[in-house]
Order: structure tokens, then C-alpha cells, then sequence
């Protein structure tokens, strides 16, 4: 087979569509499809990630980059007669990663839906950017012969709010080994009682809720810290508001941008991990705290039972006095800290990138293999 995929999240973006592109391409490599990739890379932005990062030098790959602006693409496609794939190598699929669609010319598609969290009016996002995201997803399964879906809970919502046909729709849960590329690092002496959320700050991850339950936290434990790492998304301006004026402003640290290779260090400082999203279509971060053998607190909403299991405590996320209670006994109680770690080790270790990109291949085998 001859595959093609837009890899500008992979190059450029240091959230979860980018982390997504760059394993799944890596894995891909690891399992010996290097040579029968192409790899778009056209994009104005600047390469944010190392090529270390990427794992592909010596792959075999057919990698196009070029620092050209992604808008005109489309308008450079049709006066050329070409499409993406004819950039990188040619191929007889090509893999949407991302929302932002490229013109294909000849090869079949298939598209990555992460999420449907916009097609329901919940205040998580602005009424405009949800019509556009609904928009553009109603593209992509429109254009494509399967979907790829990163949980059954995802297919579920899809298959609800667009109709699709189940079959059409092929879940590939995401890995988290990623996180243990890096020699894992001692915890910090003070760690015991520092808690850390790496998420946006937005309404949909549930900020505000979680500082109450650490103001009750911080009034049993006045040495209690809660570390914040994420930047300011959609409706920000709730936490901020409430962070200042929470009596327990002096132990929150928020931390606006980490760089990805820090991320290893900032674990080590705490000794639990919150995630109390109120929807979410995987959850990379607590995995990925639950694979470095942090004790994790998370929900019961959106994907995160499925793929959490029993790796993590899961509450109600809108529960403040059970998150503050919870907490407080894990911080009594290191023996069940450490059964909670222990379980979050052994669900991280079934989620591999690897497994993932045996998944996609099959999916794309499955759609060249069908007939139109």
C-alpha cells in the first residue's frame, strides 16, 4: 500500500492532534511501513517539534515540506491539477489527521475524528466555532470511506449526531507510552501533598470546580500546592476570576506553557493527579500521568471510564466535596496511593502507540479494499 497523510500537526501543533500525528507516524515507521508513507508537510508555521520528536530520519518516508501558506494550497492544487498526495510521492489513500481539509486528486480517504463535543450545545466553545467545527466533520465523513474514531465512546456520539453508519466508523484507542521515552525522573521531596492538572484552562475542563475542592483541601492540609499547567482556552476568564479571589491563591501555581520536554519534570513535582474534564473523546494527560506512576483523580464523563478504567479514581466531576474527600485520604493513606498508582501503571501499559498504528493500517487496508 501507498499511504499519504497530512503531517502539518505533527510539525506544528503541541496539543493532542499533534501528539496524535507524530506517534501515529512514528509507530507506523516502528513497524516497518516507513517506505510506503508520504508525509505532507506544507505549512507557513515554523517546525515546533524536533526531529528527534518526530522518530522518521532514516525511514524511507517520502517527506515534503515546505514553508508555504496552507490557505493558498487549495487554489495552488487546482491550477496545477494535482492533489495533496501528488506533493509527497503519490498514494492510494490519504489520511485527514486534522479538520482542515486538503484537496486530494485520485487517492481514497479516510479522516480522524477526535471528538463530537461541538455538536452539543454545552457552553464549551463559542456558538460560532461549534458551527464551524459541525461543519467541517460533516466534511471529512462526507469525503471518507472510514473514519478513525479514538474511542467507542466517539463512535457512539458520531454515529448519534451525524448519522453515520456504524460500520464506517473504526476505533483506534491512542497509546500513552510516549510518556516513557525519557528516563523517569525521582519524585521531588515535597511531592507528597502538590497535586498537578496539565489541561487547558477552559470551562469543559472543569477549573473552577477543582479549585473549590482544593480550597477544602488546603484548609485540612494548609501545605497542600496545586500545580496548573495548561494555557487560557474558551471562558478562562471563570478561573481566573475565581483564582483570584480563592483564599488558597498563594498555593496555585498556574503555569501557562510547559514545553513538552518538561513535562516528564513537572510530574515528578506532585505526588496525585487531578482530571475532572466534563466531556472528553480520549484523555491523554492522566494517561499519561498514570503511566509515570502518578495517583490519578479523574471523571465519569465522556470517554474517560472507557479509557481509564480502573487506572484511575473516577467521580462525578461536578462532585467538589467527593474530589476534596478523595484527595484528602489518598494524602492520609499511602498504602492505597499506592494501589492507585500501581493500577494506573498497568492501564497505561495496554495503550501503545504501536497498537494503535496496527489498527490504522488495518483501516487502511479495510478501505482500499472496498469496492466504490
Amino acid at each position: 500500500m501507498r499511504i499519504a497523510l497530512d503531517y502539518r500537526p505533527a510539525l506544528v501543533n503541541r496539543e493532542g492532534i499533534g501528539r496524535y500525528t507524530r506517534e501515529l507516524v512514528r509507530a507506523l515507521v516502528e513497524l516497518g511501513h516507513g517506505p510506503e508513507l508520504g508525509l505532507f508537510g506544507w505549512t507557513l508555521a515554523p517546525r515546533r517539534a524536533s526531529r528527534a520528536e518526530l522518530g522518521i530520519r532514516g525511514a524511507g518516508a517520502h517527506y515534503s515540506r515546505l514553508r508555504f501558506p496552507s490557505r493558498w494550497f487549495p487554489r495552488f492544487a487546482a491550477l496545477t491539477g494535482r492533489g495533496a498526495e501528488d506533493f509527497c510521492g503519490g498514494a492510494e489513500l490519504w489520511h485527514h489527521t486534522q479538520p482542515s481539509l486538503l484537496p486530494v486528486r485520485k487517492a481514497r480517504e479516510v479522516s480522524t475524528i477526535f471528538d463530537c463535543i461541538y455538536t452539543r450545545d454545552n457552553g464549551f466553545l463559542s456558538r460560532a466555532a461549534a458551527a464551524s467545527m459541525t461543519a467541517s466533520a460533516r466534511r471529512q465523513i462526507e469525503r471518507s470511506r472510514l473514519v478513525l474514531v479514538p474511542s467507542e465512546f466517539v463512535k457512539d456520539e458520531l454515529v448519534l449526531a451525524f448519522g453515520i453508519d456504524p460500520e464506517q466508523v473504526v476505533v483506534t484507542l491512542l497509546g500513552c507510552d510516549h510518556a516513557l521515552r525519557e528516563p523517569a525522573l525521582p519524585r521531588a521531596r515535597d511531592a507528597g501533598e502538590t497535586i498537578l492538572t496539565v489541561a487547558r484552562v477552559d470551562r469543559r475542563k472543569n477549573h473552577v470546580r477543582m479549585l473549590r475542592a482544593f480550597e477544602i483541601v488546603v484548609r485540612a492540609r494548609r501545605a497542600a500546592r496545586w500545580i496548573v499547567a495548561g494555557p487560557a482556552g474558551h471562558g478562562s476568564e471563570d478561573f481566573e476570576q475565581a483564582l483570584a479571589g480563592s483564599p488558597a491563591r498563594a498555593n496555585v501555581e498556574w503555569l501557562r506553557y510547559v514545553p513538552e520536554g518538561e513535562l516528564g519534570a513537572l510530574h515528578a513535582r506532585a505526588g496525585l493527579f487531578w482530571f475532572t474534564s466534563l466531556d472528553e473523546g480520549f484523555g491523554l494527560p492522566p494517561l499519561e500521568a498514570m503511566a509515570r506512576g502518578l495517583p490519578t483523580i479523574s471523571a465519569t464523563r465522556g470517554s474517560l471510564p472507557e479509557v481509564l478504567g480502573a487506572g484511575a479514581l473516577l467521580l462525578d466531576p461536578e462532585d467538589v466535596e467527593a474530589l476534596a474527600r478523595e484527595t484528602l485520604e489518598l494524602f492520609s493513606d499511602g498504602g492505597r496511593a499506592g494501589e492507585l498508582a500501581r493500577r494506573g501503571r498497568a492501564r497505561a501499559a495496554q495503550l501503545t502507540w504501536q497498537a494503535c498504528a496496527a489498527q490504522t493500517w488495518e483501516a487502511y487496508a479495510r478501505a482500499l479494499g472496498e469496492e466504490s
